[in-house]
C-alpha cells in the first residue's frame, strides 16, 4: 500500500474560497490521502460546508474547535493526522491536482524529511479573475545535512523557505522532535516553525515545480490602526531565518546581505503602516520611529545592502540620517 499523506486545512471565514481549495485536494491524482478540515470557530457557513464534504468523501475528516488562530488550528490537525507525511494548505488557496503525487515521488526516491516546491502567486481582482501569476522559483536538488552549505540562496529561496504550505513533512520526524507551530504568533509563524525543522532535517529535497496557488486578493485596509509590535514580530521572523542560514553553515557575507535586505523591507512596511495610522499623533509616530532608527544594531545591519530603485535609495538615506518626520511625510505623500 502506498504511504498515506495527511493534508491539514485550517479554516476560518473563507466561505467564498473553500470549495475551490477542497476540490483541488479531493481530486488529487494520488488517492491515499486524508484531508483534515480544521474549523477554527469560523463564523460563516464553513462549518456546515466542511461537514458536507465529510459526508461525501470518507477521506475527509472535520475538527470543530474554538477559535485559536492559524497555528493552533494547524497543531490540532497535526495531532489527529495518521499519515506518514503531512502537508498544511490554507483554506483560501488551492493546489495543482498532481501536488501530492509529485511530492510523494521525490520523498520516496530521496528519503527526505522535508520536500519543498515552488508556487504561483496569483493576483486576482474582486471577481476572482486572474490579473497575473508570478512563479516563485528555487534551484532543484536533494541535499544531505552535510551539504546544506551548498544550497544556493537565490532571490526567491528565503521566501520559499518561510511558508508551511509549499512543503511536505515526514510526520514522525515532526513528532519525535516535538515541532509545533507557536500559538498566538502571527505574520511569521511559518518561518519560526520551519527554521528548526529545516535545520534539524537530515535530508531536504527541492522540487522545481510550482504546485500551490498562493492567492493575492485586494483587501480592504482597516487603515487606521497601527500595531505597535509589528516591527518586533517581523524581527522574530528574520531572526528565525538567520538561525536557519547559520545552521546551514552558509557564508557569513551572504547571511549579512540577506538579513540586511529583510530588515530594510520590514522597516519600509513599518514606516508605511505608521504613516497611515489615524490614531497616533505626529509626535507619537516620530517617537516610535526614533526608537527604531536610533538602535545602532539596526542601522549597522543595513550597511552595504544593495538597492535597485531610486525610491529605496532615498528611503535608505533618510533612515541613515534618522529623519523620522521626513520618512513619514514621504510615505504619506508617495504611498502607492
Amino acid at each position: 500500500m502506498s504511504a498515506k499523506v495527511s493534508i491539514v486545512v485550517p479554516i476560518y471565514n473563507v466561505e467564498k474560497y473553500i470549495h475551490k481549495c477542497i476540490s483541488s485536494l479531493i481530486n488529487q491524482t494520488y488517492k491515499n490521502i486524508e484531508i483534515i478540515l480544521v474549523d477554527d470557530g469560523s463564523p460563516d457557513n464553513c462549518p456546515n460546508i466542511c461537514d458536507e464534504y465529510a459526508k461525501r468523501d470518507d477521506r475527509v475528516r472535520v475538527i470543530h474547535k474554538e477559535n485559536g488562530g492559524l497555528s493552533d488550528a494547524r497543531n490540532a490537525g497535526m495531532d489527529k493526522a495518521t499519515g506518514k507525511f503531512i502537508l498544511f494548505i490554507d483554506g483560501d488557496d488551492y493546489v495543482e491536482l498532481n501536488m501530492v503525487e509529485k511530492a510523494i515521488e521525490i520523498a520516496h526516491s530521496s528519503k527526505s524529511h522535508v520536500v519543498i516546491w515552488e508556487f504561483f502567486a496569483d493576483y486576482v481582482d474582486d471577481n476572482e479573475t486572474l490579473i497575473k501569476s508570478v512563479i516563485h522559483k528555487h534551484e532543484p536538488g536533494v541535499f544531505r545535512k552535510c551539504e546544506y552549505q551548498n544550497i544556493v540562496i537565490a532571490k526567491d529561496l528565503i521566501g520559499n523557505l518561510g511558508y508551511a504550505w509549499n512543503k511536505m513533512y515526514e510526520l514522525s520526524f515532526l513528532r519525535e522532535n516535538n515541532f509545533k507551530f507557536t500559538k498566538g504568533l502571527s505574520l511569521v509563524e511559518d518561518i519560526v516553525f520551519n527554521s528548526p525543522v529545516l535545520a534539524r532535517s537530515e535530508k531536504i529535497a527541492f522540487l522545481d515545480e510550482p504546485l500551490v496557488h498562493y492567492m493575492q486578493r485586494s483587501r480592504v485596509t482597516l487603515g487606521t490602526k497601527f500595531y505597535e509590535d509589528y516591527f518586533e514580530i517581523k524581527q522574530k521572523g528574520i531572526a528565525a531565518a538567520e538561525n536557519l542560514l547559520l545552521a546551514w553553515d552558509q557564508d557569513s557575507k551572504i547571511i549579512s546581505k540577506i538579513i540586511g535586505t529583510l530588515i530594510f523591507g520590514s522597516l519600509r512596511t513599518t514606516i508605511s503602516q505608521l504613516s497611515r495610522d489615524n490614531n497616533l499623533s505626529k509626535n507619537d509616530k516620530k517617537e516610535y520611529l526614533d526608537n527604531i532608527l536610533c538602535n545602532p544594531s539596526i542601522i549597522k545591519i543595513l550597511d552595504g545592502i544593495e538597492l535597485a530603485s531610486l525610491k529605496d535609495k532615498v528611503i535608505y538615506k533618510l533612515i541613515q540620517l534618522k529623519q523620522s518626520y521626513t520618512l513619514l511625510l514621504f510615505y504619506r505623500l508617495f504611498q502607492k
